[in-house]
């Protein structure tokens, strides 16, 4: 079959398709891809063989065929597969029409191809189309690069988040150009980060990411995962007849795995600050992500008040917080400067009882007349410790103190309490 023409085929022969040969092969024979074949035969409600299956198959242990499910409406039409595109070297994704902002703002769905899998549009087919968005143009070069059938993560400084297989990369963009587009007219900007490109809605930066969905399948034993298992049963075996130990360990082998299914998901980063607000769009049954573009925005307009709303709450209690704080510190300033000269006037006035203690004192000797040349030379050193005693409580002394200590300064901290005297 010609590469540049689309195939037909019936509910029925796509069925039988399915379960004579894998996809992939029959994707080659008909002139397009597997995404494709897998995509239409979900939108027919077939059943499609499991994981593993053409390896159960070889040595004869495939589960049966189903029956097939019989529709009137859908047996009689003949469903038509775009065909795959064909490569050119250093080629990129091609660009696709760009939906006016002002129809996704209206919440009018775009009339673009929403399949997971629809197939890549040659370039001569965007002529005349409004040009994509900067970008999202590295982003398309970037996974246009990829290649495998696992997802495959794009992201960093100038691209725009993804985590999906390259056969998805056309739609992601497409997706990626309408959100941008539509941010862009809604007044906010598209921004540069670390970790990639970010919505910067009234001054409040939101990253984003889209993803490909998982399904978890049963795993599909590998060549090397079935010779482990045959040796480890094989040496028990022998171990249980006595010969041989027995191994220690069981061969690790997972009982499922993790396969894209074609669906896509964006995920706004996650921020406590933005409360119970919608973070997550993803496809559905009867909604594409490609049709909640204004719901998006929606979000995203309530995740900027939000996060203002707490930022602000956040700076409010920081300041409050740090005033209690600096009150606390004062009050414990005040009374520690207090102390200070609380101290000095009780040694002041500890000095006054000593010299009217000592002013009685001597008075009642000198009454007593002569009593000796040694208790004469007490009585001298009793008049001069009055005298010393006198002049440290004399406000010229004491305000010299002052003064060294710094005692009546707001800030002052005495490390050697002794000093205050």
């Amino acid at each position: 079959m010609s590469s540049t023409e689309p195939c037909r085929l019936t509910r029925r022969e796509l069925f039988d398709r399915a379960w004579s040969k894998p996809m992939t092969r029959n994707a080659i024979e008909l002139g397009t891809t597997a995404p494709q074949l897998t995509a239409l035969a979900r939108r027919l409600g077939l059943p499609l063989p499991q994981a593993g299956h053409w390896m159960k198959k070889e040595v004869g242990k495939e589960p049966p065929t189903p029956e097939f499910p019989s529709d009137p409406v859908l047996d009689s039409e003949v469903h038509v597969v775009d065909p795959a595109p064909v490569p050119r070297r250093g080629s990129v994704l091609p660009r696709r029409h760009r939906q006016p902002a002002s129809e996704l703002l209206d919440g009018t769905p775009s009339t673009a191809d929403h399949a997971p899998d629809a197939a890549l549009v040659p370039a001569s087919a965007t002529e005349g189309r409004l040009p994509e968005h900067p970008k999202v143009s590295r982003t398309r070069r970037t996974i246009g690069r990829k290649a495998g059938a696992d997802r495959a993560s794009v992201g960093g400084s100038g691209h725009l988040r993804l985590l999906i297989t390259p056969s998805l990369g056309e739609r992601a963009c497409r997706i990626l150009d309408a959100l941008a587009t539509t941010v862009e007219a809604r007044g906010w900007s598209i921004e540069t980060s670390d970790n990639g490109y970010v919505v910067a809605a009234d001054s409040e930066k939101i990253g984003f990411v889209i993803e490909e969905k998982l399904d978890r399948v049963p795993h599909e034993m590998t060549p090397r995962e079935i010779k482990q298992k045959a040796d480890y049963d094989r040496e028990c075996a022998l171990a249980d007849r006595g010969i041989g130990y027995r191994p220690w360990r069981e061969p690790q082998i997972p009982q499922h795995d993790h396969v894209p299914n074609g669906e896509l998901v964006l995920k706004f980063d996650h921020d406590y600050d933005a409360g119970g607000i919608r973070r997550t769009f993803s496809d559905g049954k009867r909604q594409r992500l490609e049709d909640m573009i204004p719901s998006m925005i929606g979000s995203l307009e309530k995740w900027s008040v939000a996060i203002k709303a707490r930022r602000e709450d956040r700076a409010r209690w920081q300041r409050e917080s740090e005033e209690r704080e600096q009150r606390h510190q004062d009050r414990e300033r005040q009374a520690r400067i207090e102390g200070y000269r609380i101290a000095l006037l009780r040694r002041q006035a500890e000095r006054v009882r000593e010299i009217d203690g000592l002013s009685a004192l001597i008075a009642r000797w000198e009454e007593a007349g002569d009593a000796g040349a040694q208790f004469a030379d007490l009585l001298d050193f009793a008049r001069q410790y009055q005298r010393h005693l006198e002049k440290q409580i004399a406000p010229t002394d004491v305000a010299k103190r002052i003064a060294a200590l710094k005692l009546m300064d707001d800030d002052v901290y005495i490390y050697d309490a002794g000093r205050i005297d």
